[in-house]
């Protein structure tokens, strides 16, 4: 069964390669949906898939790429949208 989670990633996520690693994470895992930077520092993401698949992918966020430093994760549930693909949005 999909879900749909909005992500919010709070730390030293910006100008380390954030949204990049979350992007291959994602397209490793099949996981659809997408990432941005937003004004306040942190990353937002929205991803649909599986529950295994999705703590999986919040696992590997949560660690990040090695200049990050994650502080915290909010996790919402959210309405499947049917994203086709993952995307960084700018």
């Amino acid at each position: 069964m999909m879900i749909h989670l909005n992500i919010k990633i709070h730390g030293r996520v910006q100008r380390v390669g954030f949204r990049n690693f979350t992007a291959q994470v994602a397209n490793e895992r099949s996981i659809k949906g997408f990432c941005r930077n937003e004004p306040d520092g942190t990353v937002y993401a929205e991803i649909e898939t599986t529950q295994m698949k999705a703590d999986e992918f919040l696992e590997w966020v949560y660690n990040g790429p090695v200049m990050a430093r994650v502080s915290k994760i909010d996790v919402e549930p959210g309405e499947i949208v049917g994203f086709k693909f993952f995307e960084i949005r700018r």
